[in-house]
């Protein structure tokens, strides 16, 4: 089985290989790189793809537009990433980029009250982008005081935003898109709760979402629920752990072939006999899930990590054989421990009738920096301090479950040299007739594996991304993504620090990329 392979439009090696692509002007459409001038990997250059439209470049300048706003701009460009068009809107200064999502041609953008005033209502602003046009649409409304955006989706001429209060009134906000006039609903006006997933239902119209409540001051319940665009609960379900030694950390949800919804999460175990939660309430054990029928909980699983076949990609040799001998040495069962990951769950999708779900694992990463001060005798002492880098990602589990929510397989793609100081999903999943693509970009190159089912059918490939110049010489990167953009093509983007002593002058350059690829297998 051959590897991936990304075309360049220069040469194509015979050996199994990732290969960059090359400047766009002249080449053909699997081959294209831009490159924009930066100053510093601070500035606000986001890239979007944007299926087979194009790509979509944006960031906020320092021009003012009034005393309010500052000017954004954005920059559009086709599937060989030639610049179409170059917009600009104004924006109020206090607001920042937040959501994105698609309805047919057109990309919603949401912008987010990012200031330090949060006594009073927030503005918000959602901008509607006709791809094929270029025009922009701005809708403005205000959400309420003390409260935070933290779902965001769109159905026909509405678009919902999911509500977490500082108060614990979790709330929905739906504004018309025609008419810009905006109503919402509470959740609970009695109970403190939060969302902690958020969908809409394109059949029906009805909004779906896992909210937790505060049942009291040391327990929380969990529910799924559905909604009609009042605010009326159409459908409840309390999803419970059963047994008193676990604890729900994370929520998706997903509808089978039945049309049943399947709950796809994470969970964590207490610890001792105190009843104490684990030190870290960011951390789970093991993954759970929960088929709803009929009104009621039905199918519950717990999959701790260690029970998984692929945790030796994710665990040295050493940890799984000092785990095993703790448990051996206490006769207790390998899964009564936990490595206890900070996971980020993408969201699930379907497969030849197969739920896949991809957990990706990751730690905050700090480093220590040390420095010489003075007392007030003059004598001087060592002061440390930490300094956070980002967030590490050092994995991703595949997990796959028949439409009843019981595990059919697992596998797992290891994840190195990625750190990101924005958390948010990093591996790209392509379906591939009965197999799985996996992808990421961190350092200038691309790891990238197929996997079918619980098998590898091709090692992991750590390939990298050639630059315009060919005695180009990477120096630094960061803030590198891939994103799925259309048919077998992806989009990869970050910050780069060039250098090449080739070039009479510019020998050294800062830049934010753009590069198309294309994966073959």
């Amino acid at each position: 089985m051959r590897s991936l392979v990304i075309l360049a439009l220069s040469f194509v090696l015979a050996h199994p290989l990732i290969m960059a692509q090359k400047s766009n002007e002249g080449k053909d459409e699997e081959t294209a790189r831009i490159e924009i001038t930066a100053r510093s990997d601070q500035e606000s250059y986001r890239a979007i793809a944007c299926g087979g439209n194009g790509a979509l470049i944006f960031f906020k300048s320092v021009e003012i537009a009034d005393n309010q706003r500052v000017k954004w701009y954005f920059s559009f460009y086709d599937r060989n990433l030639k610049q179409i068009w170059v917009k600009t809107l104004p924006v109020l200064n206090d607001l920042d980029f937040r959501f994105k999502t698609f309805s047919g041609d057109t990309l919603f953008i949401v912008f987010v009250y990012k200031g330090k005033i949060k006594s009073e209502d927030q503005p918000l602003e959602i901008v509607r982008i006709d791809l094929k046009t270029g025009n922009f649409i701005p809708n403005i409304t205000k959400v309420p005081a003390n409260s935070e955006p933290v779902f965001f989706n769109t159905l026909g001429r509405y678009a919902f935003l999911a509500l977490n209060h500082k108060t614990g009134q979790a709330a929905v906000e739906i504004l018309d898109l025609k008419s810009n006039h905006s109503k919402g609903f509470m959740i609970d006006r009695e109970t403190p709760s939060a969302f902690r997933w958020f969908g809409t239902d394109s059949a029906t119209g009805n909004l779906k979402a896992v909210v937790s409540k505060a049942i009291s001051k040391k327990e929380t319940g969990h529910w799924y629920q559905v909604y009609d665009t009042t605010g009326k609960v159409l459908n409840s379900v309390n999803i419970s752990t059963i047994n008193g030694d676990r604890e729900f950390s994370g929520f998706k949800a997903i509808a089978n072939q039945k049309g049943e919804e399947l709950v796809i999460g994470t969970y964590r175990l207490y610890t001792g006999g105190s009843g104490q939660k684990n030190k870290s309430q960011d951390e789970s054990t093991g993954v759970f899930t929960s088929l709803l029928e009929q009104g009621n909980q039905k199918n519950l699983n717990f999959i701790n990590f260690l029970q998984l076949k692929s945790i030796n990609s994710l665990l040295s040799t050493k940890d799984l054989i000092d785990l095993k001998n703790k448990a051996l040495k206490k006769k207790k069962n390998i899964t009564e421990y936990s490595v206890d990951f900070n996971v980020l769950q993408d969201e699930p999708f379907e497969q030849d009738g197969r739920i896949i779900q991809v957990s990706e694992v990751y730690f905050p990463q700090y480093h220590v920096e040390n420095f010489t001060d003075f007392d007030f005798y003059g004598r001087p002492y060592t002061n440390s301090y930490s300094t956070f880098d980002g967030y590490r990602f050092t994995g991703a589990i595949i997990t796959a479950y028949d439409a009843s929510g019981m595990l059919l397989w697992d596998n797992a793609l290891e994840i190195s040299e990625l750190i990101s100081p924005e958390l948010n999903t990093k591996v790209v999943v392509r379906v591939m007739g009965d197999k799985l693509l996996l992808a990421y970009c961190a350092a200038g190159r691309i790891g990238s594996k197929i996997i079918h089912n619980d098998e590898t059918t091709g090692k992991l490939e750590f390939s990298p991304l050639e630059s315009r110049y060919p005695d180009d010489k990477l120096v630094s990167e960061t803030k590198s993504g891939l994103q799925g953009w259309y048919d077998d093509f992806f989009l990869c983007y970050g910050f780069q620090e060039i250098k090449n002593v080739a070039l009479e002058s510019n020998n050294k350059r800062f830049v934010f990329y753009l590069t198309k690829v294309k994966f073959e297998e």
